[in-house]
């Protein structure tokens, strides 16, 4: 029984070192775009899209793995959490993945236009998101829970220079017509990355999950025990 239970410690190693490799494709695509954004790289704008595969074909394979351990072992309770989390995980990266590819796009868009000043501040942008990513993965990969609360604030913050952006969007478009195309292909990519500060958020609830067998979300800048009360909050804001 024990020598089991060391195998199947193994194999869910090996499972979070594929979400871990599949969070560095991820890592690398994002650092991509950041670049390609600041210097107007068509180039390097395009090379996203190839690296996407990588992701993708990494998620694929930690769903055939997966099922192999439900085929082979029977998981506890924390160990099906562990694996159901994990797949989970590799989804949400996976969408990750596919906004920072539409982001690419628009940045190859932009590239053939001519440059306006509201784009200076989605590079810190950029950064503040990436940095909520690495935090949310090492959540995950250590399986500690110390700090993740402090991403709730963080993806406030973020909501808050996404909002601010918009709003300088709507200005600039009112003052001059002409910039429209731009100004919305820039506000897409403030939005995608504010949707990818979301999705870091996703990660560490599925982490709490997986550690605890309790749902817990981001509400009003904490992370709190999900309930009905919270449910009825999100519910009347939608």
């Amino acid at each position: 029984m024990i020598y089991v239970k060391w195998i199947i410690n193994e194999k869910l190693e090996e499972l979070k070192k594929y979400v871990v490799k599949e969070g560095w494709y991820v890592e690398d695509i994002f650092q991509s775009c950041a670049v390609a954004f600041r210097e107007r790289s068509e180039t390097l704008a395009k090379e996203v899209n190839k690296s996407y595969w990588d992701v993708y074909n990494e998620y694929l394979m930690i769903l055939d793995f997966s099922q192999q351990l439900f085929g082979m072992f029977t998981p506890d309770k924390r160990d099906l959490r562990f694996i159901s989390g994990s797949v989970i995980v590799a989804k949400v990266l996976l969408d990750i993945a596919d906004r920072l590819r539409d982001i690419a796009s628009d940045i190859i868009n932009l590239t053939k236009e001519p440059d306006i000043n509201q784009s200076i501040s989605i590079p810190d942008m950029f950064k503040f998101s990436q940095r909520m990513l690495r935090k949310s993965l090492r959540v995950y990969v250590d399986q500690n829970l110390e700090g993740s609360a402090a991403i709730c604030s963080q993806d406030a913050q973020i909501d808050e220079s996404h909002a601010k952006f918009k709003d300088e969007i709507v200005r600039l478009i009112q003052d001059n017509p002409r910039v429209v195309k731009r100004a919305l292909m820039l506000m897409d990519i403030s939005k995608g990355l504010e949707e990818i500060s979301d999705y870091s958020v996703q990660i560490i609830e599925v982490t709490h999950f997986i550690l605890t067998g309790k749902y817990y979300t981001c509400y009003k800048d904490l992370l709190k025990e999900f309930s009905l009360e919270i449910f009825k909050d999100f519910s009347e804001e939608v």
